[in-house]
Protein backbone atom coordinates (compact mmCIF):
# COMPACT_ATOMS: atom_id res chain seq x y z
CA UNK A 1 0.00 0.00 0.00
CA UNK A 2 2.78 2.46 1.02
CA UNK A 3 3.90 1.73 -2.56
CA UNK A 4 1.10 2.46 -4.15
CA UNK A 5 0.51 6.02 -2.38
CA UNK A 6 4.02 6.88 -3.47
CA UNK A 7 3.56 6.18 -6.79
CA UNK A 8 0.06 7.90 -6.80
CA UNK A 9 1.57 11.03 -5.60
CA UNK A 10 4.57 11.28 -7.98
CA UNK A 11 1.66 10.72 -10.68
CA UNK A 12 -0.09 13.39 -9.92
CA UNK A 13 2.37 15.77 -8.56
CA UNK A 14 3.60 16.59 -12.42
CA UNK A 15 -0.48 17.57 -12.84
CA UNK A 16 -0.73 20.05 -9.98
CA UNK A 17 2.11 21.80 -10.68
CA UNK A 18 -0.07 22.98 -13.89
CA UNK A 19 -2.96 24.41 -12.21
CA UNK A 20 -2.99 28.15 -11.59
CA UNK A 21 -3.09 29.12 -8.00
CA UNK A 22 -5.74 32.19 -8.10
CA UNK A 23 -7.91 30.03 -10.27
CA UNK A 24 -11.08 28.42 -8.27
CA UNK A 25 -12.97 26.75 -10.25
CA UNK A 26 -10.62 23.81 -10.82
CA UNK A 27 -11.73 22.27 -14.09
CA UNK A 28 -10.86 18.75 -13.40
CA UNK A 29 -13.01 15.79 -14.43
CA UNK A 30 -12.69 12.28 -12.47
CA UNK A 31 -13.91 8.82 -13.28
CA UNK A 32 -13.13 5.39 -12.67
CA UNK A 33 -14.33 1.72 -12.39
CA UNK A 34 -13.66 -0.74 -9.50
CA UNK A 35 -14.51 -4.45 -9.50
CA UNK A 36 -13.85 -7.38 -8.47
CA UNK A 37 -14.40 -10.93 -10.32
CA UNK A 38 -14.77 -14.49 -8.79
CA UNK A 39 -14.34 -17.73 -10.73
CA UNK A 40 -14.77 -21.10 -9.07
CA UNK A 41 -15.39 -24.63 -10.80
CA UNK A 42 -15.55 -28.25 -8.83
CA UNK A 43 -15.50 -31.60 -10.29
CA UNK A 44 -16.63 -34.53 -8.19
CA UNK A 45 -16.42 -37.76 -10.42
CA UNK A 46 -17.09 -36.38 -13.43
CA UNK A 47 -15.87 -38.52 -16.42
CA UNK A 48 -14.28 -36.10 -18.63
CA UNK A 49 -11.86 -34.82 -15.91
CA UNK A 50 -11.28 -31.57 -14.43
CA UNK A 51 -9.39 -29.99 -11.67
CA UNK A 52 -11.15 -27.95 -8.51
CA UNK A 53 -10.07 -24.33 -8.53
CA UNK A 54 -10.97 -21.11 -7.20
CA UNK A 55 -10.12 -17.68 -8.80
CA UNK A 56 -10.13 -13.84 -8.54
CA UNK A 57 -9.18 -10.14 -9.75
CA UNK A 58 -9.45 -6.64 -8.74
CA UNK A 59 -9.59 -4.26 -10.94
CA UNK A 60 -9.38 -0.51 -10.58
CA UNK A 61 -9.25 2.19 -13.40
CA UNK A 62 -8.77 5.55 -12.28
CA UNK A 63 -9.02 9.10 -15.12
CA UNK A 64 -8.04 12.72 -14.01
CA UNK A 65 -8.79 15.52 -16.79
CA UNK A 66 -7.73 19.09 -16.07
CA UNK A 67 -8.21 21.17 -19.06
CA UNK A 68 -8.01 25.53 -18.95
CA UNK A 69 -7.81 26.93 -22.34
CA UNK A 70 -5.70 25.67 -24.44
CA UNK A 71 -4.06 23.45 -22.20
CA UNK A 72 -4.97 19.63 -20.83
CA UNK A 73 -4.20 17.24 -18.83
CA UNK A 74 -4.67 13.88 -19.36
CA UNK A 75 -3.98 11.25 -15.80
CA UNK A 76 -5.17 7.50 -16.35
CA UNK A 77 -3.66 4.98 -13.92
CA UNK A 78 -4.25 1.23 -14.05
CA UNK A 79 -4.46 -1.30 -10.89
CA UNK A 80 -5.09 -5.21 -11.74
CA UNK A 81 -3.89 -7.80 -8.82
CA UNK A 82 -5.70 -11.86 -9.20
CA UNK A 83 -4.57 -15.03 -7.19
CA UNK A 84 -5.82 -18.81 -8.19
CA UNK A 85 -5.96 -21.55 -6.18
CA UNK A 86 -5.90 -24.99 -8.39
CA UNK A 87 -6.50 -28.00 -5.69
CA UNK A 88 -2.92 -29.66 -6.73
CA UNK A 89 -1.14 -26.31 -6.55
CA UNK A 90 -0.57 -23.76 -4.16
CA UNK A 91 -2.05 -20.04 -4.24
CA UNK A 92 0.01 -17.92 -6.76
CA UNK A 93 -1.22 -14.80 -8.97
CA UNK A 94 -2.12 -14.67 -12.20
CA UNK A 95 -2.89 -10.92 -12.63
CA UNK A 96 -0.47 -8.03 -11.40
CA UNK A 97 -0.55 -4.80 -13.22
CA UNK A 98 0.52 -1.49 -11.83
CA UNK A 99 0.57 1.47 -14.34
CA UNK A 100 0.77 5.13 -14.51
CA UNK A 101 0.12 7.68 -17.36
CA UNK A 102 0.45 11.62 -17.81
CA UNK A 103 -0.45 13.17 -21.36
CA UNK A 104 0.15 17.14 -21.12
CA UNK A 105 -1.13 18.74 -24.44
CA UNK A 106 -0.71 22.22 -25.53
CA UNK A 107 -3.43 23.34 -28.43
CA UNK A 108 -1.60 24.61 -31.54
CA UNK A 109 -4.84 24.38 -34.06
CA UNK A 110 -8.13 22.45 -33.96
CA UNK A 111 -6.94 19.00 -34.45
CA UNK A 112 -2.73 19.12 -33.85
CA UNK A 113 -1.07 19.93 -30.24
CA UNK A 114 2.13 20.21 -28.74
CA UNK A 115 2.47 16.77 -26.31
CA UNK A 116 4.20 14.66 -24.03
CA UNK A 117 3.45 11.73 -22.24
CA UNK A 118 5.43 10.22 -19.01
CA UNK A 119 4.28 6.51 -18.83
CA UNK A 120 5.51 4.02 -15.37
CA UNK A 121 4.58 0.55 -15.30
CA UNK A 122 5.20 -2.32 -13.25
CA UNK A 123 3.66 -5.00 -10.63
CA UNK A 124 2.61 -4.99 -6.98
CA UNK A 125 3.82 -8.69 -6.30
CA UNK A 126 7.05 -11.18 -6.71
CA UNK A 127 6.09 -13.35 -9.14
CA UNK A 128 7.69 -16.90 -9.40
CA UNK A 129 9.15 -19.78 -11.67
CA UNK A 130 5.91 -21.78 -11.33
CA UNK A 131 5.18 -24.33 -10.10
CA UNK A 132 8.68 -23.48 -8.45
CA UNK A 133 7.41 -20.75 -5.91
CA UNK A 134 10.82 -20.09 -4.18
CA UNK A 135 12.58 -18.22 -7.22
CA UNK A 136 11.64 -15.19 -8.01
CA UNK A 137 11.97 -13.80 -11.60
CA UNK A 138 10.37 -10.72 -11.19
CA UNK A 139 8.84 -7.99 -8.37
CA UNK A 140 7.94 -4.53 -7.48
CA UNK A 141 9.96 -2.20 -10.28
CA UNK A 142 11.90 -5.43 -11.42
CA UNK A 143 10.88 -4.76 -14.04
CA UNK A 144 9.34 -1.39 -14.24
CA UNK A 145 9.28 0.92 -17.40
CA UNK A 146 9.52 4.90 -17.83
CA UNK A 147 8.64 5.86 -21.11
CA UNK A 148 8.89 9.61 -21.78
CA UNK A 149 7.92 10.90 -25.35
CA UNK A 150 7.48 14.13 -26.21
CA UNK A 151 6.40 15.21 -29.77
CA UNK A 152 2.61 16.26 -31.18
CA UNK A 153 -0.34 14.89 -31.13
CA UNK A 154 -3.24 14.36 -33.84
CA UNK A 155 -6.79 14.47 -32.32
CA UNK A 156 -9.47 14.67 -35.07
CA UNK A 157 -12.11 13.23 -32.55
CA UNK A 158 -12.64 12.82 -28.87
CA UNK A 159 -12.60 9.53 -28.61
CA UNK A 160 -9.10 9.20 -30.57
CA UNK A 161 -5.75 10.08 -31.07
CA UNK A 162 -2.45 9.89 -32.45
CA UNK A 163 0.91 10.94 -30.79
CA UNK A 164 3.73 11.26 -32.59
CA UNK A 165 7.47 11.27 -30.69
CA UNK A 166 10.72 11.38 -33.42
CA UNK A 167 13.08 10.99 -29.44
CA UNK A 168 11.79 9.21 -27.14
CA UNK A 169 12.92 8.14 -23.91
CA UNK A 170 12.93 4.41 -22.70
CA UNK A 171 14.38 3.28 -19.45
CA UNK A 172 14.01 -0.18 -17.56
CA UNK A 173 14.79 -0.85 -13.80
CA UNK A 174 15.71 -3.62 -12.41
CA UNK A 175 16.01 -2.79 -8.59
CA UNK A 176 16.03 -6.19 -7.39
CA UNK A 177 19.88 -6.75 -7.56
CA UNK A 178 19.64 -10.93 -7.67
CA UNK A 179 17.94 -10.01 -10.85
CA UNK A 180 19.98 -7.50 -12.39
CA UNK A 181 23.30 -9.49 -11.63
CA UNK A 182 21.08 -11.81 -13.53
CA UNK A 183 20.93 -9.44 -16.00
CA UNK A 184 17.41 -10.03 -16.03
CA UNK A 185 15.47 -7.93 -18.56
CA UNK A 186 18.10 -6.65 -20.72
CA UNK A 187 20.22 -4.63 -18.11
CA UNK A 188 24.15 -5.64 -18.34
CA UNK A 189 24.71 -8.73 -15.70
CA UNK A 190 27.09 -9.36 -13.31
CA UNK A 191 31.22 -9.04 -14.10
CA UNK A 192 32.24 -12.56 -14.10
CA UNK A 193 35.19 -14.80 -12.75
CA UNK A 194 37.62 -16.75 -14.19
CA UNK A 195 35.73 -19.77 -13.26
CA UNK A 196 32.39 -18.68 -14.68
CA UNK A 197 30.60 -17.33 -11.33
CA UNK A 198 28.70 -13.62 -11.12
CA UNK A 199 30.95 -10.92 -9.20
CA UNK A 200 27.26 -10.03 -6.69
CA UNK A 201 26.39 -6.43 -7.23
CA UNK A 202 28.04 -5.41 -9.88
CA UNK A 203 24.58 -6.00 -12.03
CA UNK A 204 23.32 -2.82 -14.20
CA UNK A 205 20.19 -1.79 -12.32
CA UNK A 206 18.78 0.33 -15.57
CA UNK A 207 19.42 0.16 -19.29
CA UNK A 208 17.80 3.33 -21.06
CA UNK A 209 17.34 3.13 -24.78
CA UNK A 210 16.39 6.45 -27.38
CA UNK A 211 13.96 6.01 -30.27
CA UNK A 212 10.85 7.00 -32.16
CA UNK A 213 7.39 6.50 -30.57
CA UNK A 214 4.12 5.97 -31.59
CA UNK A 215 0.86 5.82 -29.75
CA UNK A 216 -2.70 5.44 -30.79
CA UNK A 217 -5.70 5.61 -28.57
CA UNK A 218 -8.98 5.07 -28.51
CA UNK A 219 -11.36 4.87 -25.81
CA UNK A 220 -15.22 5.60 -26.79
CA UNK A 221 -18.94 4.17 -25.25
CA UNK A 222 -19.95 2.21 -27.79
CA UNK A 223 -23.48 1.94 -26.43
CA UNK A 224 -24.69 3.28 -22.67
CA UNK A 225 -23.79 0.39 -21.07
CA UNK A 226 -20.74 -1.23 -23.13
CA UNK A 227 -17.10 0.56 -23.10
CA UNK A 228 -14.24 0.39 -25.24
CA UNK A 229 -10.65 1.54 -24.70
CA UNK A 230 -7.28 0.49 -26.39
CA UNK A 231 -4.22 1.46 -26.62
CA UNK A 232 -1.45 0.60 -29.34
CA UNK A 233 2.34 2.01 -28.94
CA UNK A 234 5.21 1.00 -30.75
CA UNK A 235 8.91 1.58 -30.16
CA UNK A 236 11.44 1.70 -32.08
CA UNK A 237 15.22 1.50 -30.96
CA UNK A 238 17.95 3.86 -32.33
CA UNK A 239 20.62 2.19 -30.32
CA UNK A 240 22.34 -0.63 -30.62
CA UNK A 241 21.14 -3.67 -27.40
CA UNK A 242 22.83 -7.13 -27.81
CA UNK A 243 19.96 -8.68 -26.55
CA UNK A 244 18.25 -8.43 -29.81
CA UNK A 245 18.66 -11.56 -31.99
CA UNK A 246 20.06 -10.74 -35.62
CA UNK A 247 16.93 -11.14 -37.11
CA UNK A 248 14.64 -9.52 -34.92
CA UNK A 249 13.65 -5.58 -35.74
CA UNK A 250 14.12 -3.61 -32.99
CA UNK A 251 10.68 -3.02 -32.31
CA UNK A 252 8.68 -2.77 -29.11
CA UNK A 253 4.86 -3.24 -29.71
CA UNK A 254 2.44 -3.31 -26.88
CA UNK A 255 -1.36 -3.35 -27.36
CA UNK A 256 -4.18 -3.32 -24.72
CA UNK A 257 -7.84 -3.26 -25.10
CA UNK A 258 -10.51 -3.31 -22.40
CA UNK A 259 -14.34 -3.95 -22.66
CA UNK A 260 -16.43 -2.92 -20.31
CA UNK A 261 -20.35 -3.87 -20.41
CA UNK A 262 -22.38 -2.71 -17.47
CA UNK A 263 -25.34 -4.86 -16.48
CA UNK A 264 -26.51 -3.39 -13.75
CA UNK A 265 -25.30 -0.81 -11.36
CA UNK A 266 -23.10 -3.11 -8.85
CA UNK A 267 -22.20 -6.24 -11.46
CA UNK A 268 -20.49 -5.79 -14.82
CA UNK A 269 -18.90 -8.01 -17.62
CA UNK A 270 -15.04 -7.22 -18.72
CA UNK A 271 -12.41 -8.60 -21.40
CA UNK A 272 -8.86 -7.80 -21.17
CA UNK A 273 -6.51 -8.56 -23.97
CA UNK A 274 -2.96 -7.56 -24.28
CA UNK A 275 -0.77 -8.37 -26.82
CA UNK A 276 3.05 -7.50 -26.35
CA UNK A 277 6.55 -8.19 -28.56
CA UNK A 278 9.68 -6.76 -27.11
CA UNK A 279 12.84 -8.61 -28.70
CA UNK A 280 15.01 -6.65 -26.04
CA UNK A 281 13.36 -8.05 -23.30
CA UNK A 282 14.77 -11.48 -21.70
CA UNK A 283 13.15 -13.70 -19.15
CA UNK A 284 14.50 -16.38 -16.44
CA UNK A 285 14.27 -20.09 -17.61
CA UNK A 286 15.76 -23.14 -15.14
CA UNK A 287 18.22 -25.10 -16.60
CA UNK A 288 20.40 -28.35 -15.60
CA UNK A 289 19.26 -31.78 -14.19
CA UNK A 290 18.58 -30.34 -10.78
CA UNK A 291 17.09 -27.38 -11.99
CA UNK A 292 19.01 -25.13 -10.15
CA UNK A 293 20.99 -23.09 -12.80
CA UNK A 294 19.27 -19.92 -14.19
CA UNK A 295 19.95 -18.47 -17.19
CA UNK A 296 18.20 -15.85 -19.11
CA UNK A 297 17.38 -15.91 -22.81
CA UNK A 298 15.64 -13.39 -25.59
CA UNK A 299 12.44 -13.48 -25.49
CA UNK A 300 11.15 -12.61 -28.99
CA UNK A 301 8.04 -14.11 -29.27
CA UNK A 302 4.88 -12.85 -29.55
CA UNK A 303 3.25 -12.62 -26.13
CA UNK A 304 -0.61 -12.76 -25.45
CA UNK A 305 -2.65 -12.16 -22.17
CA UNK A 306 -6.64 -12.29 -22.23
CA UNK A 307 -8.45 -12.57 -19.19
CA UNK A 308 -12.45 -12.37 -18.95
CA UNK A 309 -14.51 -11.67 -15.33
CA UNK A 310 -17.98 -11.02 -14.22
CA UNK A 311 -18.35 -9.71 -11.02
CA UNK A 312 -19.42 -6.78 -9.07
CA UNK A 313 -18.62 -3.29 -10.30
CA UNK A 314 -18.63 0.63 -9.13
CA UNK A 315 -18.65 2.99 -11.62
CA UNK A 316 -17.64 6.51 -10.11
Amino acid sequence: MKRTIFLLTIFFTASAFAQNAADTTKPWKTSGLMSLTMNQASFSNWSSGGENSVSGTALLKFYADYTKGNFSINNNANFKYGMVKNESESLKKNEDLLELNSQFNQKLSEHWSASGIINLSTQFAKGYNYPDDTTVISTFMSPGYLTIAPGMLYKPVDYFSILLSPATVKGTFVMDQELADLGAFGVDAADTLPDGSLVEGTGKNSLVRVGAFVELYFKKALKPDLTFESKLNMFYNYLSDNNIPDNAIPLDFNWQSFFNYSINKWFSANLFVHLAYMPGDVFIERTGIDGNELKVTPNDKLQIKESFGIGLAYNF
